[in-house]
């Protein structure tokens, strides 16, 4: 019990208070996980783990985050299947997918992403089965797997009373997203009104002024996709620092890898140092690393080098960005790659 009071004190303040002792978290977090190894229990265990996921993503640990969160799996993988470890699988998978994402391994995201979305104690609730698989998809650029599943999520939200949940936010702001892409404005609003609609709760708001990771993130690869550098730059101003609370977790990586480029293609005085602070923080993430680099390559007019990350960003399975680059680097294949993708024409500098 003593334990587990640790563990609620870690993880709520982890949650609520930007001035949480990090150093004292993680060393709660380390503590109650060797304790429960001890204990022999694989439930406990987990547990432990969770609570420790949030305290290395507070302290910024992006890729020891995803590390304990794929541990939590694989510990779950060899438990007998019970109400309570059912239950602690599906909280794992839904770790194991965010945090894929957070350190840009799509394949990753999807393959957990996937074993939520086709988990049988999910198949009434369409909305909390496709979430993350949603958001993964988004980044990927697979357009006809976010119309498919944003149909599934709409389908089980609506039969479970469009209930206000603002862990379904970030799903319905990347069918948004997609939605910006195509430039579909008439679908694009409608999701964002679903993103409004699951944050309906006043606690469930964000303060105002607080861009928000997802939301920032995606609302600035759609301005990026149509040409608007400057309103970009603008959506993604806040240092991390500044909004780390919403940016931690999964979004880091995808926000300064952004500000990079906004900065680039904006021509912001500082978009060489913003390239530096950035590469230093996605160092290890495929998708991220090879957005900066296309950043750097921008800024210096390097077209060989330009081309390159269209090869990198194949290699991690992001269409999208493969695509993009191919638009930015002016060829005659990146206006086909993106039709192929089922995007409208992007808005070249």
């Amino acid at each position: 019990m003593a334990e587990a009071g640790v563990l609620a004190d870690v993880f709520g303040g982890i949650q609520s208070s930007p001035d949480t002792d990090v150093p004292y978290a993680l060393a709660s977090a380390q503590r109650a996980v060797d304790l429960a190894e001890r204990t022999g229990d694989p439930l406990a265990e987990t547990v432990a783990l969770d609570a420790f996921t949030a305290a290395q993503s507070w302290a910024g640990d992006t890729f020891g985050t995803a590390t304990t969160a794929r541990r939590r799996v694989a510990l779950l993988s060899s438990v007998p299947v019970t109400p309570a470890s059912t239950h602690e699988l599906i909280d794992a998978l839904v770790s194991a997918t965010e945090t894929s994402l957070g350190v840009g391994d799509l394949a990753g995201a999807r393959r957990w992403g996937s074993q939520l979305a086709e988990h049988p104690l999910l198949a009434e609730v369409g909305h909390q089965a496709v979430r993350w698989l949603l958001v993964a998809d988004a980044f990927a650029g697979d357009v006809p797997a976010v119309l498919a599943g944003g149909a599934r999520f709409l389908d089980g939200w609506r039969r479970n009373g469009r209930q206000p949940s603002s862990g379904l936010a970030p799903a319905a702001a990347a069918v948004a997203m997609v939605h910006g892409l195509r430039a579909d404005g008439s679908a694009r609003a409608e999701w964002l009104a679903v993103v409004d609609d699951l944050r309906a709760l006043p606690e469930l708001a964000r303060p105002a002024g607080n861009p928000g990771g997802y939301a920032a993130t995606f609302d600035a690869m759609v301005l990026l996709h149509h040409g608007d550098a400057a309103a970009a730059l603008e959506r993604v101003a806040p240092e991390p620092e500044e909004v780390w609370k919403w940016v931690t977790w999964i979004w880091l990586h995808w926000y300064v890898a952004l500000r990079a480029e906004a900065a680039v293609l904006a021509g912001h005085p500082a978009a060489r140092d913003r390239i530096a602070a950035a590469r230093a923080t996605v160092a290890g993430n495929p998708v991220a690393s090879a957005q900066v680099d296309r950043a750097e390559a921008l800024l210096d007019g390097d077209l060989p080098r330009l081309l390159a990350t269209a090869d990198a960003f194949d290699a991690a399975g992001c269409r999208y960005q493969w695509a993009r680059t191919l638009a930015l680097a002016g060829s005659e294949l990146g206006a086909a790659a993106l039709a192929g993708l089922g995007v409208a024409p992007m808005a070249v500098r």
